[in-house]
C-alpha cells in the first residue's frame, strides 16, 4: 500500500529519529515530502509511505503512543478542464509544485505524483474547476 501520512509531534520528540524508527522497526519505505522541524518546538512531517497495510496500522498505533498526531491523507484533486481558465491562482498555494503553468501553451498542468493532498488549491480556484476526490 502507498499512502501519505502527516505527523505532528511534540517538542520533546524533536531529537527522536522518528523516520529511522519507521524504516527499521516497521519496514516501511519512506519519502519525506515536506518537513518543518525546529529543535524543542512542535514538528511536522509529510511522508509518502509504502508498505504492508498491517505494518502501516502498527506504525500509526506506535506513533500515537508516543504522543504523535497522525493523519492519513486520503484525498487528492481533479481539475475540470472545461471550467479552468488557466489563471494560475492555484499554483501560488501549491507548495509541492504539483500544479504548474509554463511554456509552450501556458496551460495549467497537474502532476498527480507530486500532489500531497493538502487541497489548498480548491478554495482559491475562482471558476471552481478544482475539486477534491477520494484517493484510490
Amino acid at each position: 500500500m502507498k499512502t501519505k501520512l502527516k505527523i505532528t509531534f511534540p517538542a520533546h520528540l524533536t531529537s527522536t529519529p522518528l523516520t529511522y524508527i519507521l524504516v527499521k522497526e516497521f519496514d516501511l519505505m519512506i519519502n519525506i515530502l515536506k518537513a518543518d522541524i525546529d529543535f524543542n518546538h512542535i514538528g511536522n512531517i509529510l511522508y509518502e509511505i509504502t508498505g504492508e497495510i498491517d505494518k502501516i496500522d502498527l506504525t500509526l498505533k506506535h506513533l500515537k503512543t508516543l504522543g504523535v498526531k497522525c493523519e492519513l491523507i486520503k484525498s487528492t484533486i481533479a481539475i475540470d478542464e472545461k471550467l479552468c481558465t488557466d489563471c494560475g491562482l492555484c499554483i501560488s498555494v501549491c507548495f509541492s509544485q504539483a500544479l504548474t503553468i509554463g511554456e509552450p501553451d501556458w496551460a495549467l498542468d497537474f502532476d498527480t505524483d507530486k500532489c500531497v493532498g493538502c487541497n489548498h488549491c480548491v478554495p482559491v480556484c475562482p471558476s471552481r474547476a478544482i475539486y477534491e476526490i477520494a484517493s484510490q
